[in-house]
């Protein structure tokens, strides 16, 4: 199925992305590449009776004028300087289609070569200390020093501390949103700007036009662990949104890596943005480093792009 096709069924109420990859797996199984392709066949086989149906009354409709509209609202987009990226498109990150639940539509601005570059995550809280932001800014600027594309998701704190190292490197970066064309925060506006001036990217799963909500900040977590080959963060509290991220680049097999706090002074490894690393640590979830052995931490993440082909 083309972006047209899969445009269209995203305008479907109650179908979500991981039953759209259902739709879609199975249209290619049985080289159904039209909607009325759809229509003919029994989507039963892979969602239920209540969905189907739901699938069958949008599109019993006037099937050649869904297409017309669809073909508008792509046009906008790209005026926009929206492009869209399907994931049975050859420019769909790899890495990310052999993830957990991948979105099915990439809405991107900016240099969208950087989706076929070496990645690497990096995030952590929001109210991020000065030894954070200390370590944040030496890591990335290895990263960069390596041609690695840093990603993010352009929140405050550590988040933006890394777009904005890797910036100030000449290095690329690219951000995951939640809207494309609503940036959150606000504050970050111009540093979202900043990004894709300076031929970095910015991403997202949710169409434009669409209202922000505070659980798509959840949904987009997803995408930095399955987007990169390994994901460093660097301060979070037990419960803090950055173990999203990083209990998905665990279950990937992604590489974790966190900061040696028992390297550090231990009045810092008592502080509240540092539960969530000694717990990483502690249980073995994450590889501790330190300045002293970027090198190694250069060949795991060498040696995983290597596993997976893009070596």
């Amino acid at each position: 199925m083309r972006l047209k096709e899969i445009a269209i069924l995203t305008n479907i109420k109650g179908l979500g992305s991981a039953n759209m990859l259902k739709i879609i797996n199975y249209a290619k199984a049985n080289s159904l590449t039209t909607l009325q392709g759809l229509v003919e066949s029994d989507l039963t086989k892979v969602v239920s009776k209540k969905l189907a149906n739901a699938i069958y009354s949008y599109l019993d409709t006037d099937i050649k004028n869904l297409y017309t509209n669809i073909e508008l609202t792509l046009q906008h987009y790209r005026e926009d300087g929206i492009e869209c990226i399907a994931i049975s498109d050859e420019r769909y990150p790899r890495v990310l289609k052999e993830s957990t639940n991948p979105p099915v539509i990439l809405y991107c601005k900016g240099n969208i070569n950087l989706l076929s570059s070496l990645c690497v995550a990096t995030i952590g809280t929001r109210e991020n200390t000065l030894v954070g932001e200390k370590i944040a800014t030496k890591t990335v600027e290895f990263l960069v020093e390596n041609n690695f594309t840093i990603v993010s998701g352009l929140a405050k704190g550590v988040d933006e501390i890394t777009h904005k190292t890797a910036l100030n490197q000449n290095g690329k970066t690219i951000a995951v949103l939640p809207l494309i064309d609503n940036i959150y925060p606000v504050s970050n506006q111009r540093l979202a700007q900043d990004i894709v001036e300076n031929g970095g990217l910015l991403i997202a799963e949710v169409k434009p036009n669409t209202h922000f909500h505070s659980s798509q900040l959840v949904k987009r977590d997803r995408i930095q662990s399955g987007l990169s080959q390994a994901l460093f963060i660097f301060e979070s509290t037990i419960d803090g949104g950055s173990m999203h991220a990083t209990n998905d680049a665990i279950k990937l097999g992604r590489p974790v890596f966190t900061p040696d706090i028992y390297k550090l002074k231990s009045e810092y490894q008592y502080q509240k943005q540092m539960e969530g690393i000694k717990y990483l640590i502690d249980t073995k979830r994450s590889i501790a480093y330190s300045s002293d052995s970027y090198t190694s931490v250069k060949k795991i993440i060498l040696k995983m792009s290597f596993t997976q082909g893009l070596l």
